[in-house]
């Protein structure tokens, strides 16, 4: 077992309550749930990652398959807020459906965790621009929750980057 044993913050989720259809919010969350730089780019490629590592670097493998866990969860919420505000939660973007081919698939260690890192650091700044968008005080409490999750990701890689000798 890995030291890293916690994936998210223990921050509870807070309860969705939507008061309205809102398209402006069904839009603002979408590139978030499924766009280029998405939940669902964030699941594939840490998904992808914990599997090429497994066998040589097994604590590794396993810390990057929970962080992908922890998105999933992401992507869940996200959508729940997408029906809740009268959308559909289709894998796709606004200007495009997802596809495998946003996904980065760098094989060293170094070069994967690097790339995680800036991928949680730009998840952060999207949500920070998502939340300005947003209309419904409960989706921006959600989103500010999934904040607390993408800075414990930013803080565990930035560990790994240390302890893998990567700065």
């Amino acid at each position: 077992m890995t030291k890293f044993q916690i994936f998210a913050s223990d921050a509870p989720y807070p309860e969705l309550a939507v008061y309205s259809v809102s398209r402006r919010d069904v839009l603002a969350l979408t590139d978030d749930y499924a766009g280029r730089e998405s939940e669902t780019t964030a699941i594939m490629q840490y998904a992808y990652q914990s599997y090429i590592l497994k066998e040589k670097y097994p604590d590794l493998s396993y810390v990057l398959e929970n962080i992908a866990k922890v998105e999933m969860l992401h992507h869940e919420l996200l959508a729940e807020a997408i029906v809740a505000s009268g959308g559909d939660p289709i894998i796709a973007g606004r200007h495009c459906f997802w596809s495998g081919s946003t996904v980065d698939y760098s094989q060293g260690v170094c070069a994967i965790l690097k790339i995680d890192l800036a991928g949680e650091l730009g998840a952060i700044a999207n949500y920070k621009r998502t939340i300005t968008a947003l209309t419904n005080k409960s989706i921006i409490a959600l989103i500010e929750r999934i904040i607390l999750d993408e800075e414990e990701h930013v803080r565990i890689l930035e560990k790994l980057i240390e302890e893998y000798g990567c700065c």
